[in-house]
């Protein structure tokens, strides 16, 4: 499970972590078996698999693995239906991608498209950064074609240097999509040819930028219901 492509071929995912294994279990995640390291304690009414330690570790993502993992299945994706919803658009850093799941769920954007060209949000480091939202959340891979008919029923905003500054956005009653750029190239040129406003974070100093998780942190929070 630790290459993309097992991982899409089971439809199925390696999470790792007491924490992390019991955000799934309170989030309902379907779960197929807790993996166990012999004379690790956890529990749950789940089936449960026990590993020696050096098998334990072998499979292990972490450096120092606390003998509780679980294989987990992908959740069917729904469709889109919050009036606040998050694009991110060619995101390549799993620890951000992580980071703007987490914050996605506490603002609000229950709904989160990624773009062509996306991290895997399956990843080790984006399922640990994200502490537990990425069960939670609606998340679904979608083409820019698709993206686009839904223009039919959401204005889409995207973040851009050159943009409106956020404060002064008039939200009013619209359903809004959020698109967040590439960490290095920013927005694709298929989304920026959607855009129907771009808007900025208004900031002091010499910075030029800022993370692309905080970014969408910032906006998410100015735009939530």
């Amino acid at each position: 499970m630790k290459q993309k492509k097992y991982r899409e071929k089971s439809s199925s995912f390696l999470i790792e972590s007491r924490k992390l294994v019991g955000e799934a279990i309170s989030s309902k995640a379907d779960i197929d078996f807790i993996i166990l390291k012999e004379g690790c304690d956890f529990e749950s009414s789940l089936p449960s698999l026990y590993f020696e330690e050096s098998l334990f570790n072998k499979f292990s993502n972490l450096t120092s693995p606390d003998g509780v993992a679980a294989l987990v299945r992908k959740k069917p994706p729904k469709a889109i239906s919050s009036p606040r919803v998050l694009l991110l658009d060619k995101i390549n850093d799993p620890g951000n991608m992580g980071t703007i799941i987490r914050s996605a769920e506490a603002f609000g954007f229950f709904d989160i498209i990624l773009s062509p060209d996306t991290v895997d949000i399956y990843n080790t480091k984006s399922l640990r950064a994200s502490m537990g939202s990425v069960f939670r959340e609606n998340i679904l891979a979608m083409t820019y074609e698709e993206i686009r008919e839904l223009k039919a029923t959401y204005t889409i905003l995207a973040s851009d240097m050159a943009g409106l500054d956020v404060n002064k956005y008039n939200i009013g009653k619209d359903n809004l999509i959020l698109a967040i750029g590439n960490e290095a190239n920013g927005l694709s040129d298929e989304v920026r040819s959607m855009t129907d406003t771009f808007i900025k974070i208004p900031m002091r100093g010499e910075i030029e930028s800022l993370n692309a998780a905080i970014a969408a942190s910032i906006m998410m929070n100015r735009l939530g219901l």
